[in-house]
């Protein structure tokens, strides 16, 4: 392996990119290193002086990681740090709630559903995996949004990638599942990774998917853009999937050469336990907004009460 292509020291070792994969982002999004520092001062010092937002930390690291969301637009990338900042305040169920989780001795995040997060990048994007157990009565939509989430800000702390692929397997999985999901929590959990982390979403593959499964379709589309249903790819073989994501880069329960999406999960139920991990996880917790101090020109009543469809199932 060449110096370009070894993994960077300080490292998380489930999130995993060489030089030549932050290069290459970089290049993609033509953003300049010549300029890197010069934007990250510029937003640092417009952050200090929001009033809502002037109290609370932030790393220069992180705003990087908002200036690639935004390819490079600085004021793209304050429209999304203070959305990131507003909507983990108006959501502590999936932020602050992580905590009591994280220093429950024994306990697992990790229960009735299952994650992956590939460690290295398939052509400068992160993919990620999950699945569920067939217990409907255990799905719990907080939960697993709070762990996602948790999931993010780990990626946001060690990861630098330009784009995601999911691969959602809807094995064992039924209506009951859909019925249990809380469409508060759902829109809380799409404004905190849609409208403010904002990481582009390539493709979301949906494996073993019952019949039901345009229900499933269909009710994500009151709460996300039309853009990201456009890239769900229902998929009916795994060779299906193979066409899109190599072998090399899936757990073996899809005929891929990675880890079981079993072992992925144990891993992570490990590793979020690790002193210096939780100990980012909970720093992060601090990443909020003062709402109340927010100028009333920029309050947006539509942040705090929301509006939702009727849910059908068409």
């Amino acid at each position: 392996m060449s110096a370009s292509q070894m993994y960077l020291d300080g490292q998380n070792n489930l999130l995993l990119y060489t030089e030549e994969d932050k290069q290459a982002v970089k290049k993609e999004i033509g953003l300049k290193d010549s300029v890197l520092e010069e934007d990250i001062d510029a937003i640092l010092e417009w952050f200090k002086k929001e009033p809502h937002l002037a109290e609370s930390p932030i790393e220069r690291h992180l705003i990087e990681k908002f200036l690639v969301v935004a390819k490079g637009s600085r004021e793209k990338t304050k429209k999304r740090i203070d959305n990131f900042y507003k909507y983990r305040t108006l959501a502590p169920e999936l932020i602050q709630s992580r905590i009591d989780a994280l220093t429950k001795p024994d306990h697992k995040l990790w229960t009735f559903f299952r994650q992956a997060i590939i460690p290295k990048l398939y052509d400068g994007k992160r993919i990620t995996v999950v699945g569920f157990s067939g217990d409907a009565s255990a799905f719990d939509t907080e939960v697993m949004y709070r762990n996602i989430i948790l999931t993010v800000d780990l990626r946001l702390k060690y990861d630098y990638m330009f784009s995601d692929i999911w691969i959602v397997d809807l094995n064992n999985t039924g209506l009951g599942h859909l019925l249990r999901v809380n469409p508060v929590i759902l829109q809380k959990a799409v404004n905190l990774y849609q409208e403010s982390v904002g990481i582009r979403v390539k493709h979301i593959h949906c494996v073993n998917a019952p019949v039901f499964g345009h229900h499933v379709v269909n009710f994500m589309k009151k709460f996300v853009k039309a853009k990201m249903i456009d890239r769900v790819i229902i998929h009916d073989t795994m060779e299906s999937l193979h066409k899109y994501v190599p072998k090399e880069y899936l757990p073996k329960d899809y005929g891929g050469d990675m880890p079981s999406l079993v072992e992925f999960t144990e891993s992570l139920n490990r590793e979020v336990k690790n002193e210096k991990i939780k100990g980012v996880l909970i720093d992060y917790c601090k990443l909020v907004s003062d709402e109340s101090k927010r100028p009333r020109e920029k309050y947006d009543e539509e942040c705090i009460v929301g509006s939702f469809k009727k849910l059908d199932f068409d």
